[in-house]
């Protein structure tokens, strides 16, 4: 990747998350869970308003690429911020 005289080792890891949250839906998804902590698909359909199907996909796609990480309990799936790229993005947001 060609940096354009940027010296930074992470600057991938900041684009690909970029990328990962140029998407409306995985943006609100991660600020939900950075403002929240843990929370379950259910929760997060119920607080954006979205198909439980919607808000799978999205996270699944989010956990591919290791902004959000899992954690089971039983029958539920707990999901929750992992990525500190993700967090400092989004906080500067909320500093906007």
């Amino acid at each position: 990747m060609q940096t354009y005289g940027i010296k930074s080792k992470n600057l991938a890891g900041y684009v690909n998350v970029l990328k990962l949250l140029s998407h409306p839906i995985r943006f609100s998804i991660a600020l939900l869970l950075k403002n929240n902590g843990v929370m379950n698909v259910s929760k997060i359909q119920q607080d954006l308003e979205l198909t439980q199907s919607t808000v799978s996909q999205h996270i699944s796609k989010l956990r591919d690429a290791k902004i959000v990480s899992a954690d089971r309990d039983r029958t539920k799936i707990y999901y929750s911020l992992s990525s500190d790229i993700a967090k400092l993005i989004l906080e500067t947001y909320e500093k906007i």
